[in-house]
């Protein structure tokens, strides 16, 4: 499916799928154009195509004129980070457009309300766990991992945060409610998708960190 060259040079649709809440947006190199947000919670399967094509009819974008999909890799919930990896992928393909993956936890911590240095994004990950990371903020809001993704008991994982930042001021996300948004996605993902190739979508792979809960309970 090839897109037509009518068409606007940039236009990126991001797919949030880790949290309950589902999540997309639409925009270009410059701003975010539109937003969405599932109704239901946990519902991505049966939502998340209603929601692109309502999404897309709202800003009159054909679905071939899009130019990238950026998509949350995890971790976060196995089951809708596999439904929104499929669709990303799915499109990438079937269009020959770039696929650029953003960590949940990343997006999480770019989307902070914060004037701290360092930001703790945490996702509750059941059993007592949280899924979390550490990262650096500098002055111009760029984020670097100091900590990379894991998943860990939390409080062993803030002590070992602690002794690293000595006293400086910590964010940490709240655990209920604090979901990452597509349009931040979109934003961290724009610098990615320009050095994409259409073959991308290829190389995209799901940041699980612990197995499915169907394979822990066989074990």
């Amino acid at each position: 499916m090839k897109r037509p060259a009518l068409y606007p040079s940039k236009r990126y649709l991001a797919i949030e799928t880790s949290s309950p809440r589902l999540s997309l947006a639409l925009g270009d190199e410059k701003r975010i154009v539109a937003t969405y947000t599932g109704a239901q919670d946990w519902r991505h399967a049966e939502t998340l195509f209603a929601g692109i094509e309502k999404l897309l009819r709202r800003r009159q974008w054909p679905i071939q004129s899009l130019t990238g999909v950026a998509v949350s890799i995890g971790p976060g919930s196995f089951t809708g980070i596999r439904i929104g990896l499929a669709a990303a992928r799915a499109l990438g393909q079937a269009l020959s457009i770039p696929v650029a993956g953003i960590s949940s936890l990343e997006t999480i911590a770019a989307g902070a309300q914060t004037r701290s240095r360092w930001l703790m994004p945490q996702i509750d990950a059941l059993r007592g766990q949280i899924f979390s990371a550490l990262l650096e903020k500098d002055a111009v809001g760029r984020l670097r991992r100091v900590f990379v993704e894991t998943m860990a008991d939390p409080g062993s994982w803030k002590k070992k945060v602690k002794r690293h930042i000595g006293k400086e001021s910590l964010w940490i996300s709240p655990l209920k409610g604090c979901y990452p948004e597509a349009g931040v996605l979109l934003t961290l993902a724009i610098s990615k998708l320009a050095l994409q190739d259409p073959e991308s979508y290829t190389s995209v792979l799901p940041l699980y960190i612990r197995q499915a809960a169907a394979v822990e309970r066989r074990r």
